[in-house]
């Protein structure tokens, strides 16, 4: 009998006990007041208080719990008194610390604070052992195929009684639309904006963290990553989220830091339903010494942007210094693992993988989207995780949180586009786009079958996004079928035939049609030139263009025609402004409206407009962020 369905059905029923029933096991203080508050990198919810707060204990044996934050310059302190009992801690200037004091009893209190100090998660706590608590441990840059027993025994003996899937994709091949597709389970391009930019967490769009916080979970983040941060809403859902300090594009803080901080907070949190989010840097370039002997390298730079290509010693010394850095922290996380307690539902990924010069000289990763940067690792194992299971079936992380999320019980926000793996994963062909290299790329696979599309740049047409990687010497445009498989490696590009080319084109049009609200305009399977004209009330303005080959877009008052050189397998053409409204054909002209109420399907070659309604993505904290990337020589 299967029984992985009580064992999760068991999980939710307890978060939902020991959140809400018998007296609440976490209830939070003054949570009507709670905004953000920092010291340097470490980012709470709470409140500063300007006066003496009051709270009443309605129930015996609770714990008070908070941090205190301390950014002023001079020592502060906190004091609750109440029940007959009194606790004082001390907070030094720009500290934090953990504060816990057993409270004597029901009644009420009194919270004293000096002025200045923020209180972090004020609560009151029944710690409980059996806790639910789920830790989501992603690595940045971390290839699929290193997942192996001479790399990482402990990590794989850590999921030995769960469920390891050996053919999962991320839907992004660099961190920031890869990591808010995760977090929001949503297609990066509906996170991103008119240019092909993505830095952030658009505004009103729900993440795992906060429906989990809903539930009444506690959550804290870890993360090395200094671009997936606070200001840009990364953290939104979290109670706590810490950037590790000694920060540097050269030096981000090691997995060893990054646990440290992660235990402290769990620690912190014992008995509570918590989840916590761990980001590890370790893998991403430049490489660490962690196990003596790496050989000094120079700066992949030159490599990943196409500017030279690397020698045969080079690339025998990056891999290996790759592989060292995998071993330390497959060393760091497994113990880190073997500490957790057994009803923990843990799962371990990449946000996306890394390019060693497979395809056409190609290092790192953000500029294209080949197998090798976009297979991760993905293991599972806790309560409602099939037990001792390798599924090589594809799977992509647009499936991940909704996974995390049903093993919790808890329900997934509405526009969440992915569907929990427990029960089969989302119906959705398996999407992959950068924008990385500024023209876009974008990857389409249906079981074995892959179309990988590198788009021309579109001078004077499409704008160009500014999260744009330097390349040297770009790839070759054009449209790639491969089998996996005859071809895992994508090696051996095979013709595209027109079957394909229309399964493919539906979801070129149910993704990059997503990407600007107006009028659509695709060619699909149409080979060599083709051409759209129509009639529009008022005023289009193109906003992107995607086509393997040219494209000229003339607008004339209401009259506009798009015209390709080679339309095959398909192109696309998107325009803003004008009326949300069905374009009268021209004569001679021969395209198809689309309801667009309706997912977009094209079932037969030629020409189709249609209208995308939806608003167009906010993204918080733009310029900053860009700032930072650039600070990091991520983009110039």
């Amino acid at each position: 009998m299967d029984t992985a369905w009580l064992r999760r059905v068991a999980f939710g029923i307890a978060a939902c006990a020991l959140a809400a029933g018998c007296g609440p096991a976490r209830e939070s203080l003054w949570r009507e007041e709670w905004t953000q508050q920092h010291v340097e990198y470490w980012w709470e919810q709470g409140l500063a208080p300007a006066a003496a707060l009051q709270f009443v204990a309605r129930h015996g044996g609770r714990l008070f719990r908070a941090r205190a934050l301390n950014p002023t310059p001079g020592a502060g302190g906190v004091e609750v008194e109440g029940a007959g009992g009194v606790h004082r801690w001390s907070v030094a200037a720009g500290g934090i610390e953990d504060l816990e004091w057993e409270l004597p009893g029901r009644g009420a209190y009194e919270v004293r604070v000096t002025p200045g100090i923020a209180l972090g998660e004020p609560r009151l706590v029944r710690p409980r052992r059996s806790a639910p608590l789920l830790v989501l441990a992603l690595a940045d840059t971390f290839r699929a195929d290193h997942v192996r027993p001479e790399l990482t025994p402990r990590l794989l003996d850590a999921f030995r009684d769960g469920e390891r899937f050996t053919d999962a994709e991320s839907n992004a091949s660099w961190t920031l639309p890869s990591i808010a597709s995760i977090f929001t389970s949503r297609p990066a391009i509906e996170l991103t904006s008119a240019d092909g930019g993505i830095v952030a967490i658009p505004v009103g769009v729900p993440s795992w963290a906060e429906a989990l916080r809903s539930r009444g979970f506690a959550g804290g983040a870890v993360v090395a990553n200094l671009t997936i941060n606070v200001p840009n809403d990364f953290g939104k859902g979290f109670d706590a989220y810490v950037v590790p300090p000694r920060y540097t594009p050269d030096y981000p803080p090691p997995a060893e830091m990054v646990l440290g901080q992660a235990r402290g907070w769990l620690r912190a949190h014992r008995g509570e339903p918590a989840f916590l989010y761990v980001h590890f840097m370790d893998q991403h370039a430049p490489y660490h010494d962690h196990e003596g002997g790496m050989a000094p390298m120079a700066s992949i730079e030159p490599l990943s942007n196409r500017a030279r290509a690397a020698s045969p010693e080079e690339t025998r010394q990056r891999k290996e210094a790759y592989a060292s850095t995998v071993r330390y922290l497959d060393r760091q996380l497994g113990a880190f693992l073997a500490e957790l307690p057994p009803q923990a539902v843990v799962a371990f990924t990449a946000d996306h993988g890394e390019a060693f010069g497979e395809h056409d000289g190609c290092w790192g990763h953000g500029l294209t989207v080949y197998r090798e940067a976009v297979h991760v690792p993905l293991l599972l194992r806790g309560p409602g995780v099939p037990r001792g299971v390798e599924d090589a079936r594809p799977v992509q992380l647009l499936d991940l949180t909704p996974t995390l999320l049903d093993l919790a019980g808890c329900p997934a926000p509405p526009g969440m586009t992915g569907r929990s793996l427990l029960r089969g994963g989302g119906s959705e062909a398996q999407v992959a786009v950068t924008f990385g290299a500024g023209p876009l790329r974008w990857r389409w696979r249906a079981g074995s079958r892959v179309v990988t599309l590198h788009t021309r740049p579109q001078p004077g047409l499409a704008p160009e996004s500014e999260v744009k990687m330097p390349e040297a010497r770009p790839l070759p445009d054009g449209a790639f079928r491969f089998d996996l498989a005859r071809d895992p490696g994508e090696e051996r590009p095979e013709p595209l035939d027109d079957a394909t080319a229309l399964a493919a084109a539906s979801a070129f049009a149910r993704s990059l049609g997503k990407l600007v609200p107006g009028l659509q305009v695709l060619a699909a399977a149409s080979r060599g030139p083709a051409s759209v004209a129509f009639d529009a009330p008022g005023r289009l303005r193109v906003m992107q263009v995607f086509s393997v080959g040219g494209t000229r877009v003339e607008v004339a008052g209401e009259r506009v025609e798009v015209r390709w050189d080679d339309a095959f397998p398909f192109a696309l053409a998107a325009f803003s402004g004008g009326a949300p409204v069905r374009p009268r054909p021209v004569a001679g002209a021969v395209w198809r409206w689309l309801d667009a109420s309706q997912p977009v399907a094209i079932a037969a070659p030629g020409a189709y407009l249609w209208w995308d309604s939806r608003s167009a993505p906010i993204q918080r904290d733009y310029e900053e962020t860009l700032s930072r990337l650039r600070s990091l020589g991520y983009i110039h």
